[in-house]
Order: C-alpha cells, then sequence, then structure tokens
C-alpha cells in the first residue's frame, strides 16, 4: 500500500501547470496545485505541487515541489509522508539536482541526485555514481518535460510516448498511452481533458496494464485533473480541488 501512495503521488503531477508561452517561457514564477485522495469514500491522503523560479549555483533553474501524506485513517494504518524535489535548467528542461525524501511508517529513505550533462553521468548520494543515457530525466523533472513537450493537439490516439528516467537508484523508462479526450466532471467543473494510461508492472497491486488512468486538462495550463487507479484492494483516487487560474465550461456536456 505503501507503495502505491507513492505512486500515485507522482502520477498525479503527470504535467506540472506552468503557463507555457513559446514552449519554455514562463509567464508565471510560481504555481501551486492541491489535491485529494480517497481510498473509496474515505479521504485518504492530500498532496501538493509547487513550482518556483530560482537561482541555483548560478544558473536559472525551476524548482519542482511534490509532497504528499495519508491523513485520518489511512494515516493510522499507513503513516505516509513523502517529499519529491527537482531543480530544473530553464534552457534544457533537464535536471541539474534531484532530492528524494520518504517516510512510510518506519521506513525512511533522503537521497540526492547530481547529474553530469557533460559526461553523461548521475551520482547518487546513497550507491555513487552510475552511467546513463544522454538527456536522462528524475522522475519529477520528467512529467515536467512532458507538459511542456508531448502534451499538444498533434497527439494521435494510441500514440505511445516514451522518457528516460533514474528512479529509485536505477534506470526508468517511463511509458505511457495516449487514448484520446475525455470530459471530467471535477469539482472545480467539467473539464476537458486528455487521457492517459501508463504502463505499470501487473501482478504485485494492478491486475491489468490499463488499470492506472491519467487526465490532463487540454488547455493551455495542461494541469492534472484526475488520477484514478483500480488495484486488487480497491479503487484510489486523486482529485484537483484548488487551481485559481482555471477556466472552465460549466455548460459542457
Amino acid at each position: 500500500m505503501r507503495n502505491i501512495f507513492t505512486i500515485l503521488l507522482i502520477a498525479c503531477f503527470f504535467s506540472l501547470s506552468a503557463y507555457a508561452e513559446g514552449g519554455t517561457t514562463l509567464k508565471r514564477k510560481t504555481e501551486y496545485l492541491k489535491y485529494v485522495i480517497h481510498y473509496g469514500f474515505i479521504r485518504g491522503g492530500k498532496a501538493s505541487l509547487k513550482l518556483k523560479s530560482e537561482r541555483y549555483k548560478g544558473q536559472d533553474v525551476y524548482h519542482l515541489i511534490l509532497s504528499g501524506r495519508t491523513t485520518g485513517i489511512t494515516n493510522s494504518l499507513f503513516g505516509v509522508k513523502n517529499t519529491y524535489e527537482s531543480f530544473v535548467d530553464k534552457e534544457t528542461l533537464l535536471p541539474i539536482k534531484a532530492i528524494r525524501k520518504i517516510k512510510e511508517g518506519s521506513y525512511k529513505r533522503y537521497n540526492e541526485l547530481l547529474f553530469d550533462r557533460e559526461k553523461n553521468k548521475v551520482f547518487s548520494k546513497r550507491s555513487g555514481e552510475h552511467d546513463v543515457v544522454k538527456g536522462v530525466h528524475d522522475i519529477l523533472s520528467a512529467f515536467y518535460f512532458a507538459r511542456m513537450k508531448l502534451f499538444n493537439s498533434d497527439l494521435v490516439k494510441g500514440q505511445n510516448l516514451k522518457i528516460d528516467t533514474y528512479f529509485s537508484d536505477e534506470p526508468f523508462l517511463l511509458q505511457f498511452k495516449f487514448m484520446g479526450y475525455e470530459t471530467i466532471d471535477s469539482k472545480l467543473g467539467k473539464i476537458k481533458c486528455y487521457k492517459f494510461i501508463p504502463v505499470v508492472e501487473t501482478g504485485r497491486a494492478f491486475k491489468n496494464e490499463d488499470d492506472m488512468h491519467i487526465w490532463i486538462s487540454a488547455d493551455q495550463n495542461k494541469v492534472p485533473v484526475r488520477v484514478q487507479f483500480d488495484l486488487f484492494i480497491g479503487s484510489l483516487r486523486c482529485d484537483l480541488v484548488n487551481f485559481p487560474h482555471m477556466t472552465v465550461d460549466r455548460n459542457e456536456q
């Protein structure tokens, strides 16, 4: 269950809201989104994403902070509090540094990754130096890259998207399939969305490869509106509950 909550946090931010203009230029220097996580009818957690424009070691970067925790009964049973951070170069959209801070019950883990683009290496505070493919992302910057570069009206239903990442101290190929458009009835109103199905590992928590769905607003914001898991233990859902700059068509059918 703890691993599922971690995956859910990452999936909630399949793209990051940054208000792009011309592909890479931000109109807004900061962004703050809030989400709630439900297990069936039980409110089991909350999550947030912050985006800041900062300077890191003399470079202009986007500082991404994804955090989430269990609440109420779920917190009593599982006790999860996780934070992911990524410092992304504004020009290349590649990460310079990534931080992963995990607290799941009695289990705790902290790690930092530093990326060397000239040598195509990543240095892990926990496991040392590793060779990586050119242009590799950490898991959080990968979703930001997807939002900026891959989510657009040129997508074709059934199209597979792939991004090389380094996650949990090993290479990980992030893969997801575009399933077309769907309108979501959210707390903020009815929102037209891109629908994606990420490739997931079956047998542990998922029965089928299509048991996870992600909806991203099909507008200039490209905000993750909903993430849903169909698991052996039931259904988990993460919903956007606060985004002051979202414009919705409340009469859309």
